[in-house]
């Protein structure tokens, strides 16, 4: 995770509280895997297929997600632009690539937006909850738009924080 690189559009003490918020996920993960050991270490794949009470799963995975997320965008950004291949195939720049990301976390309310692969080519996906659409794709992007990401230092501009997060997407992790 390339906390630097966040510092590009984020003060150190909203990232410290970020962090705080994540952490949190992970002691109530850890919590239940405590109470139910099969979950340790276990992917969101593995434990949707797992033989468990219904509401036990559905609460790891529930927590699981936000994790996940997380840790996808806190290794999203670089600190300095990065073209990608893969991108390039499929828009015409690398501005029009960032522009369409723009349009799409600005459509969409509080949540998270996914960069993943479909076949080569990046498609984006907004979730604001665990959905088991998430166990499809394996997101490589993430741009998280929940208020506490961005309100300590841009407030109630959202628009500001998501072009200047934008402006540090590493994309070359779509050319992996």
């Amino acid at each position: 995770m390339n906390f630097r690189a966040m510092n590009m559009f984020l003060s150190e003490d909203n990232i410290k509280r970020h962090l705080a918020h994540f952490r949190n996920y992970k002691l109530k993960m850890s919590i239940l895997e405590k109470s139910i050991p099969e979950l340790q270490g276990r992917t969101m794949s593995e434990i949707a297929r797992m033989p468990l009470d219904r509401a036990a799963k559905e609460e790891a995975l529930k927590l699981l997600f936000p994790i996940k997320a997380h840790e996808c965008f806190f290794s999203s950004f670089s600190e300095a632009p990065v073209k990608s291949e893969t991108v390039l195939k499929d828009y015409p720049s690398m501005e029009r690539f960032a522009y369409e990301l723009y349009l799409e976390a600005m459509a969409n309310g509080c949540g998270f937006l996914f960069v993943y692969l479909d076949r080569g080519a990046p498609k984006t996906l907004f979730m604001d909850r665990y959905d088991r659409a998430f166990l499809k794709i394996e997101p490589l992007l993430a741009l998280d738009l929940f208020e506490h990401t961005y309100f300590l230092d841009y407030g109630f501009e959202k628009e500001r924080f998501v072009k200047a997060a934008i402006m540090y997407l590493n994309t070359a992790r779509l050319d992996t």
